[in-house]
């Protein structure tokens, strides 16, 4: 195709074919793997998308709605890539367009279907897609194929403007009459009714009197909300929908109309009966049955009624469905998917199509939705029973009759002379479209409307005047949002001398309040103008992104520390990564490949049991390299069973040299001890070779040798015990048979054992192993006294046992017995395994009587103490080996950053360890601690940081960095998963020098040789894994976030918050923040000053516990999103900052107070705390009397709920019922579900975050100041005295404990959803089901519901309340952990130290606000402290002077103040104040020293008391005049300080 071109013909003709033909004809343009696009446009997509897949073999990509799955840059290029044809709406390509998800330049053929919407006034979609996007002078633009049945659609349409717009070429048919042979063409019908018929008969009162109480019946419930008739219907069918209850009444009309009709039931017979005339069935009704009648008998017929409302689409299908007279026709309605409220689906849409294609249905009753688009099968019949509004609807409308004899008809109304007129205008109207097809002049310059756009260089993301208002709608409805502040802009109009000024104002918590349009011709045209600005300006402020899309619909693409992924890991392959696990440098140097003699480092390791029941052979431990100085004072308790214990240590004993012999003997006994405690089943055959010097650095990853000492204390020396050594090793197992046979039989005191003769003392202190048993015993002693025929029990003796039980006849009973202990069995003991509190007592070992000649010898010299020491060391060493791996940590990080050196490596262990390891220790104390102050320091840091985004948008931010995927990337960035111990002590697993990993792993092996534990671990078979020589383990990614997490706690418990911030900095987490951004956000807060007349300064003040310097962060965290009476903003950045600091407050309180706190009640304590039900009770106190809001249901509700906590008990428990699901479901967003009573408002919580995090900003970040506050006025929390679980947490925990089985199953009810919750059990069935919009806090009111029901029945938890266990539990001091920053109330933006008092309206440091360099300056630390700014010019939009109440943030020049938009007086202690900071003097303190007069009428007197610190100190107290009011007391003070000071020249007049 070399241009770009217009068909026109008439629906049927086949227009769409010929797009595919032409798809076809560029396919070298569009197919794999070029990068090239079709796209087709269409109203609906689904024909479309079915026709091209039927009929080629493009990959074709459908596209219609919001396209919720394809809302990142990310997401559209795998959709690009996958596809070559896309079918999708205008309004989505507009979109897309517009936010660069799809580029012009990458399209090569562009399709519009129903293209006549494309005209140059209009501002339709494919309008704004031409003007905006298409260049016909670009280098690469797509083709445009054009397709309508009538170009002309809408006011001042017309051919040329369509063709000038889609820059192509109009093509028709110039003769119809060879189209006409191939495509029917309808009998157009006209029929005539009139609608002024009179009622001429009185005999049908009875029959009227019923249709009139079904009409006004069925108007009452649908109008009116009639309930009490409603739950008629309702209860009866089952069901509330309003459908039912339209159909209901219509089924009685039907019922009437059919009783009345005569039983032929032709045309003729309904005129004749006069009740069916006017008022009650209008004869255009009766005349729409009579054409369905004469039609009812036609085979194959088919039929579409065309109709302009909804109302009547779905009212006309039944009656006509429900009527007997028409039971040939089966009949449904058809109605567009975004048509509102009544609005079908797209899925019932296909399916009644569907039906009429197959015949099920033969009549739909159809809006303009079946006009165009749809694949509707040719009919019949079809009926305008309204007329069209167009000329295209009549020629579409047309298009679907095109069976043979097919009928167009229309019903008009013969005394209705506009009806009349439009019926002539249609055809008149068509003929002069042909016409001017025909006569078109292809190159006439139409004159283009210029559209303003406002573009982004970076990207090319684009919007113009009309997509910039769907753009902000769209903006602010991302806004935080609540049942009682719906955010969107709010648009007025002011007729100007030249043109109309559009204003919008904007919701309170956008970051900008006020746009204003230029002059514009039309109230249109001020709108777009004026939206086009709002979007630019958030645009500029960084409140949309660079593809000019609100930051959540676009968070793939914003650059969070160059990881932008969400926490959801629904992309992942899968929750597990296989990560190698690192081995300490200290075991891994080898000594192989070096000159003897061999250096090695040796560390006795002493056994110390509780009690001292035991003995333990020394043992120590022999390393090339030596142990890092925390290694060195590793001290392990071990404990045993029955409450036993071994207290172990290491003491280092110098270097010990190693000959070749002696090393080949050292790491022979070293593997028979490895073959005895973990593969003793090498041991049972005859002969045993052992590895000696074949060791190879590829399969043991681990050197080091255990061996038995000699413990020399005195000269703290432990030379090996090389005697024991060698007579193991001497063992006939391990040497030629010949020659031990000859030793045994020289022996003269012997026994027979089972391998043959033996002396006695090779025997004793050996092991043996005993067949029948299958089991390895300690020879201990050899019992004279006692042999086969002594008794093994009361009854038999040890030849009848033997005899009787294993069929053993013994061939030397005479022969003594041997007492033997059985071999241990490898336990894990650094595990506690006290079971409550045991006391410790001595336990006699157990022995066996074994007879000798069931023995046979295996390991000479091998004793039970040997045995006890080996049964410690692994368990030993499996701690040393994690705790090396700490140090190596620690130190790697100590080196990157010198802040963290205090950290111990204990600490850093703990946060290594997992729960998995079975440990006595675990991470998840210090991740709830690291995940509160991350949650904390990245909150701070992006408030101050982005002080134009709204809350949402900051917590989006935040959890882009602190989710998981983030953390966990970062981790493995820097390679800190290779430190994490997830694997418990395994026996089994234990490879070193001389047993090494028999699994060789590789890369080519790795995935074969882990692919089945990565299944078990998945689908939670089997946690076990199978380790190989390169210490492999599957990992979740869960887990190395949460070791970030206790990393920080780690850091935060040993080293403080410059530690942990440290450590953030290094895995890539700025938290940082600039003194001029905190200066920023105080002066920023000076514009809520003009709400100061709204509250109390003084009282609000006395209730919190502070004063404020910057009282406009105080009136900011009383702001409601609700009220916009100001410039706009809202207490809801506050919120999130507060909510931060609250939640890490709160966990360093239960953190030190409850140093014993499982972890799991640790989660569960600190989720009964921070939540808005807690927070909304502190608010209830006071607080919520000073909320400024604009909503009388939200005050209502607060109402509500202060009147219940206010409640005496006993009235508490009348109204103590779980709320209705239906009530719930009318509170879908700010309410959150209390346990009972009334449902908590959302914004008492908020208040309380809110108040929290104005203190906080206005502290300077002091947060030992807001720890202290916040520890007075949540005491009554901390109490604990209502402490509950989650609802879904106690469900789930009380059908545990009962062995019940719960479910929770979803569904969706319109915009709500409803969950029901389900309880079945032996005996046992319960359900409780909730609706609410949010399906989270849904599911968590069913399970409230139902637990309460449980509990109704008597059924409780067997574990203990968390109330119980606190009780129980030893308590600390409550201790702010980690706080070592210095406050900004101290500390200048110089680095000078600035004094202060107690609270930060006292600093001897001003903010100056100077909006190009925020800064604050200190000339001298003792002198006088003075800043020059000019104040910045009144702009037009400047806001009005401040009250006077007004007193922070301003600019000081020798006791003068400027402000931004004018200067103005300032009160007496201000100036006071002012001066005293820059004299470097200690703050001025007020006290009302005396109170006269009746209560009404009450006088004060105030004092000053200002201490003078010159070179003489000088306290100066000053007693003012008495005032009405405290404030005027404490300014008539001031003011005589101020005299005295001037007076005594220390400041000039």
């Amino acid at each position: 195709m070399d241009e770009n071109m217009i068909v026109v013909l008439e629906t049927g003709c086949g227009k769409t074919l010929i797009a595919i033909l032409l798809m076809c004809h560029m396919r070298h343009l569009i197919k794999k793997p070029q990068t090239n696009l079709c796209i087709f446009l269409a109203p609906t997509v689904v024909l479309q998308a079915k026709v091209i897949q039927r009929f080629t073999d493009f990959k074709v990509g459908v596209y219609s709605g919001d396209a919720k799955h394809l809302r990142t840059h990310i997401a559209w290029e795998r959709e690009l890539q996958k596809c070559e044809v896309l079918v999708m709406t205008p309004q989505l390509l507009l979109h897309s367009l517009c936010h660069c998800f799809i580029r012009m330049e990458n399209v090569s053929l562009l399709i519009f279907d129903e293209c006549h919407y494309a005209q140059l006034e209009s501002n339709h979609p494919y309008a704004e897609i031409m003007k905006v996007f298409y260049d016909a002078n670009a280098p690469k633009m797509p083709r445009i194929f054009g397709m309508t049945a009538s170009p002309i659609c809408g006011k001042g349409a017309s051919v040329n403007s369509l063709q000038t717009q889609l820059h192509a070429k109009v093509y028709t048919v110039n003769n119809n009459n060879e189209l006409e042979t191939v495509v029917v063409s309808p009998v157009v019908q006209v029929y005539h009714y009139t609608s002024n018929t009179k009622l001429s008969s009185s005999s049908l009162h009875r029959c009227l009197d019923k249709l009139e109480e079904i009409r006004r019946k069925a108007c009452r419930i649908r109008l009116k909300g009639d309930n009490c008739e409603r739950n008629e219907v309702t209860e009866a069918r089952g069901t509330v929908s309003s459908d039912l209850i339209q159909n209901e009444y219509l089924a009685q009309t039907a019922t009437l109309l059919d009783t009345e009709c005569r039983g032929d039931g032709n045309a003729a017979d309904l005129s004749c009966v006069e009740l069916l005339k006017e008022p009650y069935f209008s004869q255009k009704v009766l005349c729409l049955v009579g054409i369905l009648s004469n039609f009812r008998s036609r085979p194959d017929m088919k039929c579409i009624i065309f109709v302009n409302r909804i109302i009547i689409a779905r009212s006309l299908a039944y009656l006509l469905g429900q009527t007997k007279i028409l039971s040939a026709w089966k009949c449904d309605f058809l109605v567009g998917v975004h048509s509102g409220l009544k609005s079908m689906s797209r899925k019932t849409m296909t399916h009644i199509l569907e039906e009429f294609r197959s015949g099920k249905l033969n009549l739909l009753v159809a809006t303009k939705v079946g006009e165009e688009g749809l694949d509707i099968q040719t009919c019949c019949l079809v009926i305008r029973f309204d007329l069209p509004e167009t000329l295209a609807s009549f020629i579409q409308s047309r298009g679907r009759a095109r069976m043979p004899q097919s009928e167009y008809a229309f019903l008009v109304d013969s005394e209705n002379e506009r009806e009349m007129k439009l019926m002539d205008s249609f055809g008149k109207g068509e003929e002069r479209m042909n016409m001017d097809i025909r006569n078109r002049k292809p190159n006439v310059e139409v004159a283009k409307i210029k559209e303003d756009v406002y573009s982004v260089g970076f990207t090319g993301a684009t919007i113009s005047t009309q997509t910039s208002i769907s753009l902000l709608y769209h903006y602010c409805s991302k806004l935080p949002r609540d049942e009682y502040f719906i955010p969107k802009p709010d648009l007025f109009y002011v007729d100007d001398t030249e043109g109309t000024i559009c204003h919008i104002i904007l919701p309170s918590n956008a970051p900008i309040h006020h746009v204003v349009s230029t002059a514009q011709s039309s109230v249109d045209a001020a709108k777009r103008n004026a939206c086009l600005r709002a979007c630019k300006e958030l645009h500029e402020i960084g409140a949309l992104t660079e593809y000019l899309l609100p930051e959540q619909d676009d968070s793939n693409e914003e650059a969070t520390l160059d990881i932008t992924d969400s926490d959801s890991t629904g992309d992942e392959d899968s929750s597990f990564e296989l990560q190698e696990m690192l081995v300490p440098a200290t075991l891994k140097e080898p000594w192989t490949n070096v000159e003897y003699p061999v250096c090695l480092n040796s560390y006795f390791i002493r056994f110390i049991p509780k009690p001292d029941d035991r003995q333990y052979k020394d043992f120590g431990l022999f390393l090339k390299a030596p142990l890092p100085l925390d290694a060195k004072r590793l001290k392990i308790d071990l404990h045993l069973a029955h409450g036993r214990s071994v207290l172990s240590d290491l003491v280092p004993s110098g270097l010990v040299e190693f000959s070749e012999e002696e090393m080949l003997l050292a790491q022979n006994f070293q593997e028979v001890c490895l073959k005895v405690v973990l593969d003793r089943t090498d041991l049972i055959c005859d002969h045993v070779p052992l590895r000696g010097f074949e060791v190879s650095e590829l399969h043991a990853s681990k050197f080091y040798l255990l061996l038995p000492v000699i413990w020399q204390e005195i000269e703290n020396r432990s030379p090996v015990d090389w005697i024991t050594i060698r007579r193991c090793l001497s063992s006939p197992i391990f040497t030629p048979t010949a020659h031990l046979a000859e030793s045994r039989i020289s022996s003269e005191d012997h026994l027979y054992l089972a391998d043959g003769p033996a002396s006695v003392n090779v025997i004793l202190n050996s092991l043996v192993y005993v067949g029948h048993k299958k089991s390895f015993f300690f020879v201990s002693q050899i019992l004279a006294d006692r042999n086969g025929y002594s008794l093994h029990n009361s009854t038999m003796s040890h030849v009848e046992h033997m005899s009787e039980k294993f069929g053993i006849h013994l061939a030397h009973p005479e022969q003594p017995l041997l007492q033997a202990k059985q071999l241990f069995c490898l336990h894990n003991l650094l595990l506690d395994r006290k079971k409550g509190n045991i006391a410790l007592h001595e336990l006699e070992e157990h022995f066996f009587e074994l007879p000798p000649e069931l023995c046979e010898l295996k390991v000479i010299g091998f004793s039970k103490d040997i045995g006890s020491s080996l049964s410690l060391l692994p368990s030993i060493m499996h701690r040393l080996e994690n705790l090396l791996v700490a140090i190596e940590l620690k130190d790697m990080l100590s080196r990157s950053f010198v802040e963290g050196g205090l950290v111990t490596a204990e600490r850093v262990l703990e946060a290594l360890t997992t729960e998995k390891c079975h440990e006595r220790f675990s991470l998840e104390r210090l991740e709830v601690l690291g995940d509160a102050f991350l949650k904390f320091v990245v909150g701070r840091h992006l408030f101050l940081k982005y002080g134009a985004y709204d809350e949402g948008q900051l917590t989006r931010r935040r959890s882009n960095l602190v989710n998981n995927s983030n953390l966990h990337k970062l981790a493995t960035r820097n390679n800190l998963q290779v430190y994490v111990r997830d694997q418990a002590f395994d026996a089994n697993q234990i490879f070193t020098l001389g047993r090494p990993c028999s699994i060789i792993c590789t890369k080519q092996t790795e995935t074969s040789i882990h692919h089945n534990s990565e299944y078990n671990l998945t689908h939670g078979f089997d946690t076990r894994q199978v380790r190989c020589s390169r210490n492999h383990h599957w990992l979740s990614k869960k887990t190395i976030a949460d070791v970030i997490e206790a990393l920080v706690g780690a850091y935060l418990v040993d080293s403080g918050f410059k530690a942990a911030i440290a450590f953030l900095r290094w895995i890539g987490i700025d938290v940082e923040f600039e003194v001029s951004q905190v200066c920023r956000a105080w002066t920023e807060s000076a514009s809520f000053m003009s709400l100061a007349d709204r509250i109390d300064f003084e009282n609000i003040e006395g209730i919190l516990g502070h004063q404020f310097a910057h009282r406009g962060l105080l009136l900011q965290a009383f702001v409601h999103p609700s009220y916009n009476r100001h410039r706009g903003g809202c207490y809801q950045r506050l919120e999130f900052l507060g909510d931060a600091v609250l939640d890490y407050l709160i966990t360093s309180y239960l953190y030190s107070v409850f140093p014993d706190l499982k972890p799991g009640q640790f989660t569960d304590l600190r989720s009964s705390l921070v939540n808005n039900r807690t927070f909304a009770r502190i608010a209830a106190n006071a607080l919520y009397t000073y909320i400024m809001c604009e909503n009388s249901n939200l005050c209502d509700a607060i109402d509500k709920f202060v009147n219940f906590i206010r409640m005496p008990a006993s009235e508490k428990d009348l109204l103590e019922e779980p709320p209705c699901p239906k009530v719930a479901a009318q509170s879908p967003f700010l309410y959150v579900i209390s346990c009972f009573g009334p449902l908590i408002p959302q914004a008492l919580g908020d208040l309380v975050e809110s108040c929290i995090g104005a203190i906080l900003l206005d502290a300077g970040f002091d947060l030992n100041h807001v720890w202290k506050l916040v520890l007075s006025f949540l005491d009554p929390v901390m109490r604990f005295s209502n402490l509950q679980l989650s609802p879904i947490r106690e469900v789930l925990e009380l059908c545990q404990h009962h062995g019940w089985k719960v479910k929770f199953l979803p569904s969706k009810k319109g915009k709500n959803f409803m969950v029901e919750a389900v309880v079945q059990g032996e005996n046992l069935s319960a359900a409780a089901s909730a609706i609410n919009r949010n399906k989270r806090t849904a599911k968590k009111m069913a399970s409230q519901l139902v637990t309460a029901k449980l509990k109704a029945q008597g059924y409780k938890l067997k574990t203990k309340s968390l109330e119980e266990v606190l009780k129980t539990l030893r308590r600390r001091d409550a201790m702010l952990v980690g706080y070592d920053e210095m406050p900004l109330a101290r500390v200048s933006s110089s680095g000078h130290s600035i004094p202060s008092g107690n609270h930060l309206h006292e600093l001897k440091s001003l903010c100056l606000e100077d909006r190009q360099n925020d800064c604050m300056t200190l000339k001298n630390e003792h002198q006088e402290l003075k800043s020059v700014c000019t104040s910045p010019k009144k702009s037009p939009e400047a806001p009005s002077p401040l009250p006077k109440r007004w007193q922070h943030n301003q600019h000081i020049e020798d006791g003068n103040c400027s402000i931004e938009g004018g200067s103005r007086q300032k009160t007496a202690k201000a100036r006071l104040n002012e001066i005293c900071v820059a004299k470097c003097w200690a703050p001025p303190s007020y006290e009302c020293c005396r109170e006269e007069g009746p209560s009404h009428l009450k006088l004060f007197m105030f004092k000053v008391v200002v201490v003078i610190e010159e070179a003489q100190v000088v306290m100066l107290e000053c007693v003012g005049q008495c005032q009405a009011k405290k404030k005027e007391a404490a300014e008539e003070a001031a003011k005589g300080a101020l005299w005295y000071l001037t007076k005594e020249g220390y400041i000039l007049n």
